[in-house]
């Protein structure tokens, strides 16, 4: 079945959602359809599709000199990727693109990179997932891991080592020159602008950033996100000399073991008793990057370990990018890690 190439004018196509999603958690269409909507002023967008079990989308961001694609299901089907690629590829030539990159869905704040290798726990919130055969298909098509991430599973019987080796930042936690601001609903609210101020400041030299509007940050994390945020782990620092936020530290339950209704989302204070086994995700941390240097990175690992011992079992560290500090938290306790990939073609090894 020939690939059609439709540039996106304003709505998806029906067959869009009707092409099978190979990932083992839906996506939500309406949630789908509004960000590629939100995102068609600043990108161009097209859809590579067969209409039946293939799509592929190329995004063209207006002020980049690289194409992304996203939006990827496919079988297990090398012919019909060489084919829909080929196109994408010769879109990204003729703009001047100078790679090709992805899966990323136009920015690091939404779904991006695939997952190298099955872990023991399934799959975490918002942890990518995708058949083991993607970056296989990725690969015989002349793409190559651009940035490597890691997620760790430390488990209860390594923790109390975890304890002996960071008891020193335990000890000093209550002598920082940092106002601690435990991260609940409420306080959320009451930090909203300034957190959507941090968490660019944060991350945005993170490979492949992006920034989103502040309307689109609320979009995403609002007072609902921060009703899945373990309000004992979750943290704020504040500098008391200039009054800024400087550091976050964003962790929640998994709660992949419990069932929900179609578009319910975990919430701490309903979910975590329903819990068995308990798992802390430590999803985001960072540090303003005028306050780097001054060891805020272990103290709010520390602060995450205050309560660990009498609410969880294991921890996930997650997504932390391969060369990323904060993995050196848990160098020296025995984990099991995940690997993921951001893939790129550079425009060099795109054939002609």
């Amino acid at each position: 079945m020939p690939i059609d190439r439709i540039p996106f004018q304003g709505i998806l196509p029906p067959s869009f959602f009707d092409v099978p999603s190979y990932a083992p958690v839906a996506e939500s269409p309406a949630t789908v359809a509004q960000l590629v909507a939100m995102e068609a002023d600043r990108n161009e967008t097209i859809l590579y599709t067969d209409h039946a079990t293939f799509r592929l989308v190329g995004i063209f961001p207006a002020l980049s000199d690289e194409a992304y694609f996203g939006f990827w299901e496919t079988a297990n089907d090398l012919a019909i990727n060489q084919q829909a690629f080929a196109c994408l590829e010769a879109d990204a030539r003729q703009r001047g693109r100078v790679a090709v990159v992805g899966p990323l869905h136009f920015s690091t704040f939404h779904a991006y990179r695939l997952r190298l290798n099955e872990p023991s726990w399934g799959q975490f919130d918002r942890e990518p997932a995708n058949p083991s055969y993607y970056p296989v298909l990725l690969q015989q098509l002349g793409y190559q891991a651009r940035s490597r991430f890691e997620s760790r599973l430390v488990r209860k019987e390594n923790i109390p080592l975890a304890y002996d080796q960071k008891k020193q930042l335990l000890d000093a936690l209550t002598h920082i020159p940092f106002d601690v601001i435990p991260l609940n609903p409420d306080t959320w609210q009451h930090c909203e602008g300034e957190l959507y101020e941090l968490v660019h400041h944060v991350f945005s030299a993170n490979p492949a950033y992006r920034p989103i509007s502040q309307a689109q940050f609320e979009l995403l994390y609002n007072r609902q996100f921060a009703e899945k945020l373990c309000p004992h782990s979750s943290v704020l620092f504040r500098d008391r000399l200039s009054g800024c936020l400087v550091a976050l530290s964003f962790c929640q339950p998994n709660c992949q073991s419990l069932l929900f209704a179609p578009g319910e989302v975990p919430q701490f204070g309903r979910d975590f008793p329903r819990l068995g086994r308990k798992q802390l995700l430590v999803k985001s941390v960072g540090v303003h990057p005028a306050f780097r240097q001054q060891g805020l990175m272990s103290f709010l690992g520390a602060y995450g370990m205050v309560h660990f011992q009498e609410l969880y079992d294991d921890v996930i560290f997650c997504l932390m990018r391969a060369d990323n500090f904060s993995l050196h938290f848990s160098d020296t306790l025995p984990h099991e890690t995940a690997h993921y990939a951001l893939f790129e073609k550079p425009f060099s090894s795109i054939s002609k």
